[in-house]
């Protein structure tokens, strides 16, 4: 019994915490969790979309599995380039280099830079804050990534290439920073106020397209 109180309490405390956070506290979660694929902010994003949300609506994914699955995806849509020999052969390179470059995605770090109040276009008296920020991830120090054409390689040469490419995002690395808004919708329920965005994925869209542009 004192220990289904201790938690229950915990539960109330982290409850009560939620409800009063700020729009970068909330835009945190997010980042942590669509970015970092960190769990924790998951459940903590889903623990504070609850109450104005439901739980109809809250996050329901294995972060693992999208983070595996999108390995998946991206080896794949590399090797389709190939015949299928030359591509079986090549598939454990092709799947470390993908592992490599979104790894290094997750290590993306943010530098919020300001936070404005602007009217919601789509609702009459209601808000949105709009958060300024800083992308901050890393690329090849010296990348060797002239053009080539990896069509007209052999399975070797192409295995060897991938290695290299691998091996250049894995080691030293430079900083590039992008600019990015990110916008929090106001939702007022029984005197609190929430932020939320129905489509976070699309910050990850902007970075892996800003992360791919950087390099190519």
């Amino acid at each position: 019994m004192q220990i289904f109180l201790m938690i229950l309490l915990c539960s109330q405390t982290f409850f009560a915490q939620t409800k009063a956070l700020q729009p970068e506290q909330v835009f945190g979660l997010y980042f942590d969790t669509f970015v970092k694929q960190d769990e924790r902010a998951l459940n903590q994003l889903n623990s504070y979309l609850i109450p104005f949300l439901g739980n109809e609506n809250i996050y329901r994914m294995d972060l693992k599995k999208s983070y595996h699955q999108e390995v998946q995806y991206l080896t794949g849509l590399f090797l389709a380039n190939f015949p299928k020999e030359k591509a079986e052969v090549c598939q454990q390179e092709a799947n470390e280099y993908y592992q490599v470059l979104l790894n290094n995605l997750k290590n993306t770090r943010y530098l919020l830079k300001g936070i404005q109040e602007v009217k919601n276009e789509f609702a009459e008296n209601s808000f949105v804050m709009e958060l300024s920020l800083d992308l901050i991830f890393n690329v090849p120090e010296s990348p060797e990534l002239k053009t080539v054409n990896i069509k007209k390689m052999t399975a070797g040469e192409l295995q060897h290439y991938l290695k290299k490419q691998t091996k250049a995002f894995s080691g030293p690395k430079k900083e590039v920073i992008v600019q990015q808004t990110f916008r929090l919708y106001q939702v007022k329920k029984e005197g609190n106020t929430y932020y939320w965005n129905g489509g976070p994925q699309e910050l990850v869209w902007k970075l892996n397209d800003s992360y791919f542009k950087s390099f190519n």
